[in-house]
């Protein structure tokens, strides 16, 4: 079959297949990571180098590492790169104005990055911070506490796309465990943060759960712990919601595809979802170049869903036979793990993967 040939497959299977009425119960999809490759040392150095965050275009990478050259403990660095299918250059120190004599870590990027939020000292005893650019070729300006309702327990993590929510983790009083996930919204990205909001038990565990990334949509909330249940020293972690205003669900380890025996810590997923980076603190794995490296695989969504070996109209009829529900093996858009219901973004995602296994061919004599 041509690949111009499905939408027309499509119409008439939707319109034999469609299953109304949605399942809101979380879903997640079966996916693959691919080789998992060490940026060498435009990211890595023999010392530290953890906690991974994207720019929303995918055209910066900012972590914490130890490495000489650096003004404390640890400190924030950045690497860049022209377009998403560069390698990343060479690493650069945001300075003695953002990095203090102790620990600074990056935690996360505002939508348009211009406001980069960050934390300063141990976890459990952090200052959370944010500064500002003008535009994402000027230099970040100075350090800015985060407000009154923010004290020295809680490290900033990722913010939401539209700048009203803030995930932070923190070993705030009223807590679960060692280090929770807690929350601080605002009405409008001029107001001030709200008090801290703790995720409560269903998410939080008697352990480390730290924010690490969370979907431009606001629904899905990738976490690390430590908890048991998972399959190696830290784990990554998924929670989603069905809207905003709902609350989150109970949470998934992302399974043996992505967490492994070594550490899978503070993780960044790019914007097109087509890459994981996380690092491997606490527990490395062979081959890295230092104490604890961030490293990089693809994420392949699985769309050979009867495991035939190969990607056809019976997997597409399979697919649309599942419209509208939350089967977990159908549900691989925008993201490969899903975002719990088998619609028009998990077809989206079948198409290009059928085009890519499928490549069109040109007919003798032409």
């Amino acid at each position: 079959m041509k690949l111009y040939e499905i939408p027309m497959v499509v119409m008439s299977l939707v319109g034999l297949s469609y299953l109304a009425g949605l399942n809101s119960s979380p879903a997640r999809a079966d996916f693959a990571l691919g080789e998992l490759v060490n940026p060498g040392a435009a990211v890595n150095s023999p010392r530290e180098e953890l906690l991974p965050v994207l720019s929303p275009d995918g055209l910066e990478l900012y972590f914490g590492s130890s490495r000489s050259g650096g003004y404390g403990g640890l400190d924030i660095w950045v690497t860049k790169r022209s377009t998403i299918e560069d390698p990343w250059g060479p690493p650069t120190n945001l300075g003695p104005q953002i990095n203090a004599s102790g620990f600074d870590y990056a935690g996360g990027l505002s939508a348009d990055g211009l406001t980069l939020y960050f934390g300063q000292g141990p976890w459990g005893s952090c200052t959370g911070c944010m500064t500002t650019r003008t535009a994402k070729d000027a230099p970040w300006g100075p350090p800015v506490r985060l407000g009154p309702v923010f004290t020295t327990y809680e490290c900033p993590g990722p913010v939401s796309s539209d700048g009203l929510e803030l995930f932070v983790s923190g070993a705030h009083p009223g807590g679960y465990g060692s280090v929770d996930i807690w929350v601080s919204r605002r009405a409008t990205p001029s107001d001030p943060w709200g008090t801290l909001v703790n995720l409560g038990a269903t998410i939080n565990s008697p352990s480390y759960d730290l924010p690490v990334w969370l979907s431009s949509d606001g629904l899905t909330l990738l976490f690390s712990s430590d908890r048991p249940g998972g399959f190696g020293s830290w784990d990554l972690w998924r929670t989603m919601r069905p809207s905003k205003t709902d609350a989150w669900g109970p949470p998934q380890n992302l399974g043996p595809c992505v967490n492994t025996a070594f550490s899978e810590c503070g993780a960044a997923i790019s914007p097109d979802g087509r890459w994981c980076y996380f690092d491997d603190y606490m527990a490395p794995r062979p081959g890295g170049l230092g104490v604890c490296d961030i490293w990089q695989a693809p994420i392949l969504p699985i769309t050979d869903f009867n495991a035939d070996g190969k990607v056809d109209l019976d997997d597409l009829r399979l697919l649309i036979d599942n419209w509208g529900t939350d089967k977990t093996l159908y549900d691989i858009g925008p993201f490969a793990w899903g975002d719990g219901k088998v619609d028009i973004e998990d077809l989206k995602v079948f198409i290009a993967e059928w085009e890519k296994q499928n490549p069109p061919t040109v007919d003798e004599g032409q």
